[in-house]
């Protein structure tokens, strides 16, 4: 047993409760925590969502939580374990769709007036939605009216909603460029099935490459950009925030290296959700497709955008904390909170390296219109059409996605750095003032108590006298 490894972590088993501070085994065979057992035969999704780690298996569904390094190295030894390849093939293949997303989710609502609620690996496909839990694999078909709201009880949680006459479901753990690209899908009426295939007997040469052969596969070169980076660049700049300042803003230890993190997910969320569907892509077109420059550019706008109103909101959020229980917290609250000229000047600097980038998304916008033209060229040619000037083009394409992708990564890095010197400067002496101010001399619930029981002494007091006159 002491090769066994445990992880001390918060489990939600679906349709039962939640489980805190238990301890997680995990053997050659399977995971067990709190008397529950999971085959890790049984295991058919894993997906890191929103700092939880879900498991779904044929037994039961369950979504764990701990500290960011403490998922890490779960996942790390899960993955070691079942081969992620593996599952999705297992998950996705059957389904014979153009798959959107692939994501561990929390839905509820309706499907034909039967209710949906639980934990779903939820597969998003051009077509339909599909989601798989335990034995149960429900399909709910496209169109669908589908829109991202916001939960005010998890401001920093976008939900997606989707409805028709018959079905209405909300669905939680999504990333916001995930979310676009499903209502894109959605709401698009789904592609209807060929009529079979073609009982021609012409000669093979009559046909077009396309219609004999197949799209092109994609060919996609290799990226740095990744969530290890994001991790690895906010823990580099998490070390430089003075410590003394953090201390007395009363932060917890791990609070900047993953509040830098989540900053860097959301800001590059774009072009790592970009790189997993050309990757997840079953064409060379498609992942073209996928890897748009115009929308990556949009896209990136929106995520900077998206990124500071995290920051801010964190940054908020402290400082009501720091101040529960203080004397003139509400003036104070006012004094101390993001002035709008902080907040302009951090919108400046969040979409200045969207802007810098233009130049390098440009050359992938020339580069990949140059290449659908020869791809459509070559396809709509013979079977045996020359590919040298595909490949040609493809190449080219390749550069450009290769220089976007380092220019992503610098631009973060630099934008980063600015970040930590915002919060080291401006944002933490003021929490460390807020945390610093004096306590209220007597807490407002007592001053309730004590109003009421001179309240009920004083009507006693008044019975008893008029008891006593009578």
């Amino acid at each position: 047993m002491g090769d066994t490894p445990v992880f001390a972590v918060d489990a939600f088993l679906s349709g039962d409760r939640l489980r805190r501070g238990v301890d997680l085994v995990v053997d050659d065979a399977r995971v067990t925590f709190d008397g529950v057992e999971l085959a890790l035969a049984d295991v058919f999704c894993m997906s890191r969502r929103s700092g939880l780690l879900l498991v779904f298996s044929r037994s039961h569904s369950v979504a764990f939580s701990a500290s960011t390094e403490r998922l890490d190295e779960l996942e790390e030894e899960l993955s070691r374990l079942i081969s992620g390849d593996s599952l999705r093939k297992a998950l996705v293949d059957p389904l014979g769709e153009e798959v959107v997303c692939l994501a561990g989710a929390a839905v509820s609502g309706a499907v034909d007036g039967s209710a949906v609620r639980g934990l779903f690996a939820s597969v998003f496909t051009e077509d339909a939605l599909h989601l798989f839990e335990q034995e149960t694999h429900l399909r709910v078909p496209w169109p669908m009216g589908a829109r991202e709201v916001t939960d005010p009880a998890r401001p920093s949680q976008p939900v997606l909603v989707l409805q028709d006459e018959n079905s209405s479901l909300r669905v939680l753990y999504l990333f916001p460029e995930e979310i676009r690209a499903i209502c894109g899908a959605a709401e698009r009426a789904p592609v209807p099935p060929s009529d079979g295939a073609d009982e021609s007997q012409e000669a093979i040469e009559m046909f077009a490459r396309r219609e004999v052969a197949g799209p092109t596969p994609a060919r996609l070169p290799e990226f740095a950009t990744s969530k290890g980076t994001i991790r690895t660049h906010a823990e580099k700049v998490a070390g430089e925030v003075p410590t003394d300042l953090r201390l007395r803003a009363l932060l917890e230890t791990e609070f900047f290296a993953d509040h830098f993190t989540e900053l860097g997910e959301t800001a590059l969320g774009p072009l790592l959700f970009r790189k997993s569907a050309a990757g997840r892509a079953r064409s060379l077109a498609k992942a073209v497709e996928a890897m748009d420059a115009g929308a990556l550019q949009d896209d990136a706008r929106a995520a900077a955008i998206n990124s500071l109103r995290r920051l801010t909101d964190a940054y908020e959020r402290e400082l009501k904390r720091a101040l529960r229980g203080k004397r003139k917290a509400q003036k104070l609250d006012a004094e101390l909170a993001v002035s709008e000229a902080v907040r302009e000047s951090l919108q400046g600097r969040f979409l200045a390296p969207v802007h810098d980038l233009a130049p390098q998304l440009h050359r992938l916008e020339g580069a990949q219109a140059d290449l659908l033209v020869r791809l459509e060229r070559l396809e709509e040619g013979p079977p045996e059409g020359e590919e040298a000037q595909l490949d040609e083009a493809a190449g080219e394409w390749h550069g450009a996605l290769i220089a976007v992708d380092r220019s992503f990564d610098t631009a973060w890095q630099e934008l980063l750095s600015e970040i930590g010197v915002v919060w080291s400067e401006t944002l933490l002496p003021q929490l460390a003032e807020a945390a610093a101010a004096p306590r209220q001399r007597v807490p407002e619930w007592l001053k309730l108590v004590a109003i009421g029981l001179i309240t009920t002494l004083a009507v006693a007091t008044a019975v008893l006298v008029f008891r006593g006159l009578s």
